[in-house]
Protein backbone atom coordinates (compact mmCIF):
# COMPACT_ATOMS: atom_id res chain seq x y z
CA UNK A 1 0.00 0.00 0.00
CA UNK A 2 2.79 2.72 0.88
CA UNK A 3 4.04 1.88 -2.51
CA UNK A 4 1.18 2.16 -4.35
CA UNK A 5 0.33 5.48 -2.34
CA UNK A 6 3.70 6.57 -2.98
CA UNK A 7 3.05 6.26 -6.94
CA UNK A 8 -0.43 8.34 -6.64
CA UNK A 9 1.53 11.22 -4.83
CA UNK A 10 4.05 10.66 -7.74
CA UNK A 11 1.33 11.34 -10.49
CA UNK A 12 -0.18 14.29 -8.13
CA UNK A 13 2.89 15.82 -8.21
CA UNK A 14 3.39 15.38 -11.75
CA UNK A 15 -0.13 16.69 -12.57
CA UNK A 16 0.69 19.84 -10.32
CA UNK A 17 3.95 20.67 -12.05
CA UNK A 18 1.89 20.25 -15.68
CA UNK A 19 -1.13 22.66 -14.09
CA UNK A 20 2.03 25.38 -13.23
CA UNK A 21 3.03 24.88 -16.29
CA UNK A 22 0.26 25.81 -18.35
CA UNK A 23 -0.70 28.85 -16.14
CA UNK A 24 2.42 29.83 -16.76
CA UNK A 25 1.66 29.07 -20.39
CA UNK A 26 -1.44 31.11 -20.40
CA UNK A 27 0.82 33.92 -19.22
CA UNK A 28 3.33 33.92 -22.29
CA UNK A 29 1.39 32.65 -25.27
CA UNK A 30 -1.34 35.00 -25.54
CA UNK A 31 -3.90 34.52 -22.47
CA UNK A 32 -5.86 31.67 -24.03
CA UNK A 33 -8.86 30.36 -22.23
CA UNK A 34 -7.92 26.93 -22.74
CA UNK A 35 -4.80 27.49 -20.93
CA UNK A 36 -6.72 28.08 -17.79
CA UNK A 37 -8.97 24.97 -19.11
CA UNK A 38 -6.19 22.61 -19.04
CA UNK A 39 -4.43 24.00 -15.74
CA UNK A 40 -7.63 23.77 -13.55
CA UNK A 41 -7.55 20.21 -15.39
CA UNK A 42 -4.56 19.01 -14.06
CA UNK A 43 -4.89 21.00 -10.64
CA UNK A 44 -7.72 19.19 -9.78
CA UNK A 45 -6.47 15.48 -11.10
CA UNK A 46 -3.60 16.71 -8.42
CA UNK A 47 -6.07 17.07 -6.09
CA UNK A 48 -7.56 13.64 -6.93
CA UNK A 49 -4.72 11.47 -6.67
CA UNK A 50 -3.04 13.31 -3.59
CA UNK A 51 -6.43 12.14 -1.43
CA UNK A 52 -5.88 8.85 -2.90
CA UNK A 53 -2.56 8.76 -1.37
CA UNK A 54 -3.87 9.88 1.54
CA UNK A 55 -6.43 7.28 1.60
CA UNK A 56 -4.19 4.32 1.55
CA UNK A 57 -1.89 6.02 3.95
CA UNK A 58 -4.87 6.82 6.85
CA UNK A 59 -7.32 4.27 8.48
CA UNK A 60 -10.89 4.81 8.80
CA UNK A 61 -14.13 6.18 6.72
CA UNK A 62 -13.13 8.09 3.93
CA UNK A 63 -15.87 8.53 2.17
CA UNK A 64 -15.56 12.53 2.31
CA UNK A 65 -12.36 12.33 0.97
CA UNK A 66 -13.90 9.72 -2.20
CA UNK A 67 -16.41 11.81 -3.03
CA UNK A 68 -13.54 14.93 -3.22
CA UNK A 69 -11.73 13.01 -5.51
CA UNK A 70 -14.02 11.59 -7.53
CA UNK A 71 -15.56 14.85 -7.87
CA UNK A 72 -12.25 16.03 -8.39
CA UNK A 73 -11.35 13.59 -11.33
CA UNK A 74 -14.44 14.45 -13.52
CA UNK A 75 -14.06 17.53 -13.03
CA UNK A 76 -10.72 17.51 -14.87
CA UNK A 77 -11.79 15.05 -17.29
CA UNK A 78 -14.31 17.24 -18.15
CA UNK A 79 -11.57 20.71 -18.21
CA UNK A 80 -9.84 18.95 -20.75
CA UNK A 81 -12.02 18.60 -22.91
CA UNK A 82 -13.59 21.97 -22.66
CA UNK A 83 -9.78 22.97 -23.23
CA UNK A 84 -9.57 21.49 -26.29
CA UNK A 85 -12.98 22.42 -27.57
CA UNK A 86 -12.70 26.09 -26.87
CA UNK A 87 -9.17 25.78 -28.95
CA UNK A 88 -11.22 24.73 -32.10
CA UNK A 89 -13.89 27.32 -31.41
CA UNK A 90 -16.43 25.52 -30.54
CA UNK A 91 -18.24 27.10 -27.47
CA UNK A 92 -21.56 24.83 -27.08
CA UNK A 93 -20.18 23.82 -24.03
CA UNK A 94 -23.35 23.68 -21.73
CA UNK A 95 -24.28 20.42 -21.73
CA UNK A 96 -21.02 19.33 -20.66
CA UNK A 97 -21.32 20.81 -17.74
CA UNK A 98 -24.80 19.21 -16.80
CA UNK A 99 -23.57 15.78 -17.48
CA UNK A 100 -20.36 16.25 -15.26
CA UNK A 101 -23.25 17.45 -12.67
CA UNK A 102 -25.33 14.11 -13.03
CA UNK A 103 -21.82 11.99 -13.20
CA UNK A 104 -20.66 13.92 -9.90
CA UNK A 105 -24.20 12.90 -8.27
CA UNK A 106 -24.21 9.49 -9.68
CA UNK A 107 -21.02 8.39 -8.34
CA UNK A 108 -21.54 10.27 -5.27
CA UNK A 109 -24.88 8.21 -4.79
CA UNK A 110 -22.14 4.80 -5.63
CA UNK A 111 -19.42 6.54 -2.81
CA UNK A 112 -21.83 6.45 -0.09
CA UNK A 113 -24.18 3.09 -1.07
CA UNK A 114 -20.28 1.37 -1.04
CA UNK A 115 -18.13 3.92 1.22
CA UNK A 116 -15.49 0.73 1.72
CA UNK A 117 -15.59 -0.72 -1.96
CA UNK A 118 -14.40 1.30 -5.26
CA UNK A 119 -17.23 0.84 -6.94
CA UNK A 120 -16.88 4.19 -8.56
CA UNK A 121 -13.70 3.70 -10.67
CA UNK A 122 -14.78 2.10 -13.91
CA UNK A 123 -17.39 4.33 -14.17
CA UNK A 124 -14.84 7.44 -13.52
CA UNK A 125 -12.48 5.77 -16.24
CA UNK A 126 -15.58 5.33 -18.80
CA UNK A 127 -16.34 9.10 -18.37
CA UNK A 128 -12.67 10.04 -18.89
CA UNK A 129 -13.40 7.77 -22.19
CA UNK A 130 -15.81 10.15 -23.44
CA UNK A 131 -14.43 13.57 -22.80
CA UNK A 132 -10.85 11.93 -24.10
CA UNK A 133 -13.05 11.21 -27.60
CA UNK A 134 -14.70 14.82 -27.29
CA UNK A 135 -11.26 16.16 -26.81
CA UNK A 136 -10.31 14.38 -30.05
CA UNK A 137 -13.52 15.23 -32.24
CA UNK A 138 -13.03 18.95 -31.05
CA UNK A 139 -8.88 18.64 -32.40
CA UNK A 140 -10.15 16.94 -35.98
CA UNK A 141 -12.13 20.15 -35.88
CA UNK A 142 -9.01 22.94 -35.19
CA UNK A 143 -6.32 24.44 -36.86
CA UNK A 144 -4.30 20.60 -37.46
CA UNK A 145 -3.39 20.33 -40.95
CA UNK A 146 -1.35 24.39 -40.23
CA UNK A 147 0.18 22.72 -36.85
CA UNK A 148 3.31 20.37 -36.58
CA UNK A 149 1.77 18.87 -33.87
CA UNK A 150 -2.07 18.43 -34.76
CA UNK A 151 -1.18 15.17 -36.47
CA UNK A 152 0.79 13.69 -33.45
CA UNK A 153 -1.50 14.98 -30.61
CA UNK A 154 -4.32 13.27 -32.05
CA UNK A 155 -2.59 10.14 -32.37
CA UNK A 156 -1.33 10.31 -28.67
CA UNK A 157 -4.64 11.16 -27.83
CA UNK A 158 -6.41 8.24 -29.29
CA UNK A 159 -4.08 6.17 -27.41
CA UNK A 160 -4.67 7.16 -24.40
CA UNK A 161 -8.67 7.19 -24.95
CA UNK A 162 -7.74 3.41 -26.08
CA UNK A 163 -5.81 2.97 -22.70
CA UNK A 164 -8.64 4.00 -20.29
CA UNK A 165 -11.01 2.23 -22.21
CA UNK A 166 -9.06 -0.93 -21.46
CA UNK A 167 -8.24 0.36 -18.26
CA UNK A 168 -12.50 0.39 -17.30
CA UNK A 169 -12.93 -3.06 -18.80
CA UNK A 170 -10.32 -3.98 -16.01
CA UNK A 171 -12.13 -2.27 -13.73
CA UNK A 172 -15.63 -3.88 -14.24
CA UNK A 173 -13.71 -7.18 -13.66
CA UNK A 174 -12.33 -6.07 -11.02
CA UNK A 175 -13.49 -6.55 -7.11
CA UNK A 176 -16.25 -6.06 -6.50
CA UNK A 177 -17.77 -5.55 -9.82
CA UNK A 178 -15.85 -9.01 -10.78
CA UNK A 179 -13.03 -11.53 -9.72
CA UNK A 180 -9.88 -10.52 -10.57
CA UNK A 181 -8.09 -9.01 -7.84
CA UNK A 182 -7.50 -4.64 -7.07
CA UNK A 183 -3.74 -5.45 -7.38
CA UNK A 184 -3.82 -5.73 -11.01
CA UNK A 185 -5.71 -2.99 -11.87
CA UNK A 186 -3.64 -0.50 -9.76
CA UNK A 187 -0.46 -2.31 -11.05
CA UNK A 188 -1.64 -1.02 -14.70
CA UNK A 189 -3.64 1.72 -13.60
CA UNK A 190 0.05 2.66 -12.22
CA UNK A 191 1.80 1.88 -15.21
CA UNK A 192 -0.43 3.58 -17.94
CA UNK A 193 -1.89 6.62 -16.06
CA UNK A 194 1.10 8.80 -15.62
CA UNK A 195 2.22 8.32 -18.79
CA UNK A 196 -0.86 9.25 -20.23
CA UNK A 197 -1.98 12.32 -17.81
CA UNK A 198 2.06 13.22 -18.87
CA UNK A 199 1.65 13.10 -22.33
CA UNK A 200 -1.66 15.19 -22.82
CA UNK A 201 -0.39 17.41 -20.44
CA UNK A 202 2.85 17.64 -23.12
CA UNK A 203 1.21 17.73 -26.25
CA UNK A 204 -0.99 20.71 -24.45
CA UNK A 205 1.84 23.10 -24.16
CA UNK A 206 3.03 21.92 -27.52
CA UNK A 207 -0.28 22.65 -29.27
CA UNK A 208 -0.14 26.38 -26.82
CA UNK A 209 3.64 27.17 -28.16
CA UNK A 210 3.05 26.17 -31.71
CA UNK A 211 -0.33 28.03 -31.88
CA UNK A 212 1.81 31.45 -30.79
CA UNK A 213 4.09 30.74 -33.33
CA UNK A 214 1.70 30.22 -35.89
CA UNK A 215 0.26 33.22 -34.79
CA UNK A 216 2.84 35.06 -34.52
CA UNK A 217 3.83 34.08 -38.62
CA UNK A 218 0.43 34.99 -39.46
CA UNK A 219 1.00 38.27 -37.89
CA UNK A 220 4.17 38.47 -40.32
CA UNK A 221 2.19 38.61 -43.26
CA UNK A 222 -0.85 40.40 -42.95
CA UNK A 223 -1.06 44.08 -42.58
CA UNK A 224 -2.82 44.87 -39.46
CA UNK A 225 -5.15 48.02 -40.26
CA UNK A 226 -6.82 46.17 -43.52
CA UNK A 227 -6.06 42.37 -42.75
CA UNK A 228 -4.92 41.43 -46.25
CA UNK A 229 -1.58 40.18 -47.13
CA UNK A 230 0.93 42.73 -46.61
CA UNK A 231 4.45 42.70 -49.17
CA UNK A 232 6.03 39.74 -47.53
CA UNK A 233 2.91 37.56 -47.39
CA UNK A 234 2.09 38.52 -51.10
CA UNK A 235 5.33 37.71 -52.11
CA UNK A 236 5.34 34.67 -50.26
CA UNK A 237 1.89 33.74 -51.87
CA UNK A 238 2.60 35.30 -55.13
CA UNK A 239 5.39 32.80 -55.91
CA UNK A 240 3.55 29.93 -55.07
CA UNK A 241 0.67 30.90 -57.79
CA UNK A 242 3.12 32.25 -60.27
CA UNK A 243 5.26 28.69 -60.16
CA UNK A 244 2.18 26.79 -60.34
CA UNK A 245 0.45 29.31 -63.98
CA UNK A 246 4.26 27.99 -65.21
CA UNK A 247 3.60 24.79 -64.78
CA UNK A 248 0.28 24.36 -66.22
CA UNK A 249 1.11 27.41 -68.71
CA UNK A 250 -2.11 29.54 -67.78
CA UNK A 251 -1.24 33.28 -68.00
CA UNK A 252 -1.19 35.83 -64.91
CA UNK A 253 -1.40 39.00 -64.44
CA UNK A 254 -0.13 41.56 -62.13
CA UNK A 255 -1.90 44.74 -60.95
CA UNK A 256 -0.93 47.65 -58.94
CA UNK A 257 -3.67 49.44 -57.91
CA UNK A 258 -3.76 53.25 -55.91
CA UNK A 259 -6.81 55.32 -54.22
CA UNK A 260 -6.74 59.01 -56.19
CA UNK A 261 -6.59 61.82 -54.33
CA UNK A 262 -6.09 59.53 -50.92
CA UNK A 263 -4.19 62.53 -48.84
CA UNK A 264 -7.45 64.75 -49.00
CA UNK A 265 -9.51 62.70 -46.90
CA UNK A 266 -6.38 62.68 -44.24
CA UNK A 267 -5.84 66.50 -44.49
CA UNK A 268 -9.91 67.01 -44.62
CA UNK A 269 -11.28 64.75 -42.19
CA UNK A 270 -7.62 63.31 -39.82
CA UNK A 271 -6.16 60.10 -40.31
CA UNK A 272 -8.56 58.35 -38.74
CA UNK A 273 -11.10 59.28 -41.26
CA UNK A 274 -7.86 57.99 -43.71
CA UNK A 275 -7.79 54.60 -42.14
CA UNK A 276 -11.64 53.94 -42.50
CA UNK A 277 -11.22 54.99 -45.94
CA UNK A 278 -7.96 52.09 -46.71
CA UNK A 279 -10.09 49.46 -44.44
CA UNK A 280 -13.21 49.76 -46.38
CA UNK A 281 -11.55 50.16 -49.80
CA UNK A 282 -9.48 47.05 -48.82
CA UNK A 283 -12.83 45.39 -48.16
CA UNK A 284 -14.36 46.21 -51.40
CA UNK A 285 -11.45 45.26 -53.41
CA UNK A 286 -11.07 41.58 -52.03
CA UNK A 287 -15.50 41.26 -51.90
CA UNK A 288 -14.83 42.15 -55.77
CA UNK A 289 -12.14 40.02 -56.67
CA UNK A 290 -12.02 36.68 -58.27
CA UNK A 291 -11.71 33.11 -56.50
CA UNK A 292 -8.24 32.42 -56.41
CA UNK A 293 -7.04 36.14 -57.20
CA UNK A 294 -4.60 37.46 -54.40
CA UNK A 295 -4.73 41.06 -52.91
CA UNK A 296 -2.30 42.89 -50.79
CA UNK A 297 -1.61 46.22 -49.15
CA UNK A 298 2.22 47.01 -50.36
CA UNK A 299 1.98 50.61 -48.08
CA UNK A 300 0.23 53.66 -47.94
CA UNK A 301 -3.23 53.58 -50.33
CA UNK A 302 -1.38 51.17 -52.66
CA UNK A 303 -2.15 47.92 -53.60
CA UNK A 304 -0.83 44.71 -55.30
CA UNK A 305 -2.97 42.33 -57.14
CA UNK A 306 -2.51 38.93 -58.85
CA UNK A 307 -4.63 37.95 -61.77
CA UNK A 308 -4.06 34.22 -62.54
CA UNK A 309 -6.21 32.61 -65.67
CA UNK A 310 -5.60 36.51 -66.99
CA UNK A 311 -3.55 37.39 -70.06
CA UNK A 312 -2.68 41.40 -70.97
CA UNK A 313 -5.58 41.26 -73.29
CA UNK A 314 -8.24 40.09 -70.84
CA UNK A 315 -7.01 42.00 -67.61
CA UNK A 316 -8.56 45.64 -68.73
CA UNK A 317 -11.82 44.69 -69.20
CA UNK A 318 -11.47 42.88 -66.43
CA UNK A 319 -10.14 45.88 -63.66
CA UNK A 320 -12.44 48.37 -65.59
CA UNK A 321 -15.22 46.21 -64.08
CA UNK A 322 -13.53 46.09 -60.94
CA UNK A 323 -13.06 49.50 -61.40
CA UNK A 324 -16.80 50.35 -61.85
CA UNK A 325 -17.76 48.37 -59.08
CA UNK A 326 -15.60 49.85 -56.45
CA UNK A 327 -16.97 53.43 -57.57
CA UNK A 328 -20.48 52.53 -58.00
CA UNK A 329 -20.57 51.33 -53.94
CA UNK A 330 -23.31 53.56 -52.37
CA UNK A 331 -22.08 53.16 -48.61
CA UNK A 332 -20.61 56.60 -49.01
CA UNK A 333 -22.92 58.01 -46.30
CA UNK A 334 -22.50 55.59 -43.93
CA UNK A 335 -18.67 56.56 -43.94
CA UNK A 336 -19.02 60.31 -43.46
CA UNK A 337 -17.32 61.26 -46.87
CA UNK A 338 -16.58 59.75 -50.42
CA UNK A 339 -14.61 56.99 -50.88
CA UNK A 340 -11.94 58.04 -53.34
CA UNK A 341 -11.81 56.49 -57.19
CA UNK A 342 -9.11 54.35 -57.95
CA UNK A 343 -6.10 53.83 -60.81
CA UNK A 344 -4.48 50.49 -61.85
CA UNK A 345 -1.66 49.70 -64.27
CA UNK A 346 -1.36 46.17 -64.65
CA UNK A 347 1.22 44.12 -66.85
CA UNK A 348 1.22 40.20 -67.80
CA UNK A 349 3.98 38.17 -66.00
CA UNK A 350 6.32 36.27 -68.67
CA UNK A 351 7.03 32.58 -67.91
CA UNK A 352 11.22 34.21 -66.98
CA UNK A 353 9.76 37.22 -65.24
CA UNK A 354 10.45 38.00 -61.78
CA UNK A 355 7.50 39.19 -59.71
CA UNK A 356 9.29 42.41 -58.13
CA UNK A 357 10.41 43.42 -61.81
CA UNK A 358 6.80 42.92 -63.63
CA UNK A 359 5.51 44.95 -60.25
CA UNK A 360 8.03 47.98 -61.20
CA UNK A 361 6.19 47.56 -64.66
CA UNK A 362 2.96 47.44 -63.39
CA UNK A 363 3.42 51.06 -61.18
CA UNK A 364 4.96 52.51 -64.54
CA UNK A 365 1.87 51.84 -65.96
CA UNK A 366 -0.28 53.08 -62.77
CA UNK A 367 2.11 56.46 -63.35
CA UNK A 368 0.20 56.49 -66.47
CA UNK A 369 -3.63 55.85 -65.03
CA UNK A 370 -2.65 59.14 -63.00
CA UNK A 371 -1.16 61.34 -65.85
CA UNK A 372 -4.49 60.33 -68.06
CA UNK A 373 -6.83 61.76 -65.51
CA UNK A 374 -6.86 59.32 -63.12
CA UNK A 375 -9.60 56.75 -62.36
CA UNK A 376 -9.16 54.45 -65.00
CA UNK A 377 -7.07 51.19 -66.17
CA UNK A 378 -3.78 51.19 -68.00
CA UNK A 379 -2.13 47.93 -69.22
CA UNK A 380 1.95 47.51 -70.06
CA UNK A 381 1.59 46.08 -73.49
CA UNK A 382 4.87 46.47 -74.93
CA UNK A 383 6.13 44.19 -72.42
CA UNK A 384 3.38 41.55 -72.95
CA UNK A 385 4.95 41.46 -76.39
CA UNK A 386 8.25 41.26 -75.55
CA UNK A 387 7.31 38.49 -72.23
Amino acid sequence: MTVLALAFFGVASTSLLLAIALLAAFQRFGRVRHATYWASAFALIALDHTLMAMRLLTPGSHTVANLVACTASLSGATLVALGFRERSGLREQGWFLGSLAIMALGCGVLVVRFPDKPVHHPVVTAYVVVMLFFSIRALRRGPERELAQGGTTLAMMSLFMAFFGALTILGLMTDPWGALSSQIYHAVYVLGVPASLTGIGLFALFLLAEDLAHGMRHLAIVDPLTGLLNRRGFEEAARRVKAQCRRSRTPVCVAVVDLDHFKSINDRFGHAAGDLALSEFARRLQSGLRQGDLVSRAGGEEFVLLLPGVNASEVSDLLNRLRITLSSDQDDDALGFTMPTASFGAVEIGPRDLLTTCIERADLALYRAKRDGRDCVRVDLDHALTA
